[in-house]
């Protein structure tokens, strides 16, 4: 029987049983891609990170998978996983992690961590009349006229709401969302924000397994919203994004774009909990 040590933390907490849920293999070698999937699916959260060790001088390569299927890049299994092997292998505050996108700086101490993501793809999407409408029940006068397809490590489409009401009583249609993405394309999901100042109120929704699922706290969208921010000449600015409330589990994301567009999302790392996991 093989064992392996787990971690439970909750990621872009202030409060213990705040914030993203994340079960963190901080020593991964010997697990193949099928046991890796089957381990995510058993815990059941949004995400499960795998680590193993770094290659091309990173601290360490890390595999993020969903209960179905693999994520190139994610920010909340990022910013978790930082966090735990920087406690145990005692990390300086400064360090890369690989993923299957890019390697990511990692930069934190004292369980605060954020990650740090050069470059990007943006730009935006030409919908029918009364599309957007039609995926989030929201009238026209209450979002942009257009949705954003961002990547700056995971694509996801984005769209603005003006209206904090009605980013709360949003009822996304996942037929409709569907419908705006390529048949090949098995990744389906929205982001939508709120702007109040240098706050910013989102929500997060994508598919999974048929259904569709809200995420609590959301790094990698984090991230594409200050893509946006950048592909609009936004920069440089900070903003505190606040996610999950409406599920019971308030996320705080830190949100900061440069001058040179570099892109850092970042928040606290709550230790839950801790195990072996073991494999025939």
């Amino acid at each position: 029987m093989r064992e392996y040590a787990f971690k439970i933390v909750n990621v872009f907490a202030e409060s213990h049983f705040g914030g993203n849920p994340l079960a963190v293999f901080p020593d991964a070698v010997g697990l193949n891609d099928d046991e890796m999937q089957q381990i995510a699916r058993q815990f059941n959260l949004s995400e499960t990170v795998f680590a193993f060790a770094g290659s091309n001088g990173a601290a360490a390569d890390v595999r993020i998978f969903t209960p179905g299927y693999e994520l190139p890049l994610a920010g909340h299994p990022l910013v978790g996983v930082a966090a735990v092997l920087q406690q145990q292998q005692g990390l300086p505050e400064k360090f890369v992690l690989n993923t299957r996108a890019k390697a990511v700086l990692m930069q934190g101490s004292d369980g605060l961590m954020a990650l740090q993501i050069q470059g990007y793809q943006g730009e935006s999407m030409a919908l029918p009349s009364g599309k957007l409408f039609e995926i989030t029940g929201i009238p026209a006068d209450k979002t942009a006229a257009q949705a954003f397809r961002l990547n700056s490590g995971v694509a996801q489409i984005l769209l603005q709401v003006f209206d904090v009401t009605a980013l709360k009583n949003i009822r996304v249609d996942l037929a409709a969302l569907r419908s705006i993405y390529a048949p090949s394309e098995t990744h389906v999901m929205i982001y939508l924000w709120c702007e109040q100042g240098d706050i910013v109120y989102s929500r997060m929704f994508f598919e999974q397994n048929g259904a569709l699922v809200e995420d609590s706290g959301t790094g990698s969208a984090a991230a594409n919203l200050g893509a946006y921010y950048a592909l609009h000449g936004q920069s440089p600015l900070e903003r505190t994004i606040h996610q999950g409330d409406e599920m019971g589990r308030p996320n705080r994301l830190y949100l900061r774009v440069d001058a040179d567009e570099n892109i850092g999302v970042g928040g606290r790392v709550v230790n839950v909990g801790e195990g072996a996991f073991r494999l025939p």
